[in-house]
């Protein structure tokens, strides 16, 4: 049996350590302005509200390096961790154990497992993210919109929550991470509905749109590699 892995199961773990060469991803994205009292309820209270517009997104990776072919879903709200801007991801849904694992126990992204239906042409995408049968975020983007300003939102600031195996009790670590050798192959703006879904476990639907701010699509490729703890 290894004594070097990287992850469980030790003799054979179920990730590889980073990076992860990414390749042609493809995200659609609607960012909408929300009540800012609803970001701050549901922040972790290591970070500061920054702005009221969040990010609903929905991608696909065909190519995510060692952790193969996959669907995610989410969403990204602004935040500032001693007094640095970024992007804290509050919620996701993915759809294979590897990258949900490795996103939680490395980064602290607060990955479940879920279901992505996505349907894309080169001017439209169609897609849904859901858990346990609810439908969560739906979104119909079609290319061809007006420009907007967009809130900055990287690099990522997440909690990573470490369980005690004595008690209930947890460490927490606030882990940086950005994305390296970012290389945009496609990027349209467009026009979005969307549609927002939840239930107790998965309360996405305690953010009511207030409004669109618009919306994009970009193909691209980037590096995911290791992150920072600052705190």
């Amino acid at each position: 049996m290894s004594q070097n892995a990287y992850a469980l199961p030790q003799r054979a773990p179920l990730y590889q350590a980073p990076p992860f060469d990414y390749k042609a991803f493809s995200k659609v994205s609607v960012f909408c302005r929300v009540d800012e009292a609803a970001i701050r309820a549901t922040l972790p209270a290591q970070f500061e509200v920054r702005g009221d517009v969040i990010e609903f997104f929905i991608m696909d990776v065909p190519a995510g390096g060692s952790l193969g072919s996959y669907a995610e879903g989410g969403i990204v709200v602004p935040m500032s961790f001693q007094g640095r801007p970024g992007g804290h991801v509050l919620y996701e849904i993915v759809t294979n154990d590897d990258s949900m694992a490795v996103g939680r126990e490395v980064w602290g992204y607060p990955k479940k497992m879920g279901e992505v239906d996505w349907k894309a042409s080169e001017t439209a995408i169609t897609a849904k993210l859901s858990r346990r049968g609810t439908s969560l975020i739906e979104i119909d983007f079609k290319a061809d919109g007006p420009a907007f300003e967009k809130p900055a939102l990287h690099p990522r600031f997440q909690t990573r929550i470490i369980p005690s195996p004595e008690s209930a009790a947890v460490e927490t670590q606030i882990i940086e991470n950005s994305l390296g050798q970012s290389e945009t192959l496609r990027h349209a703006l467009g026009t979005a509905e969307i549609k927002i879904g939840g239930s107790a476990s998965d309360p996405f639907s305690d953010f009511q749109i207030r409004e669109i701010v618009g919306a994009e699509m970009i193909v691209a490729n980037f590096v995911l590699g290791f992150g920072k703890i600052v705190g």
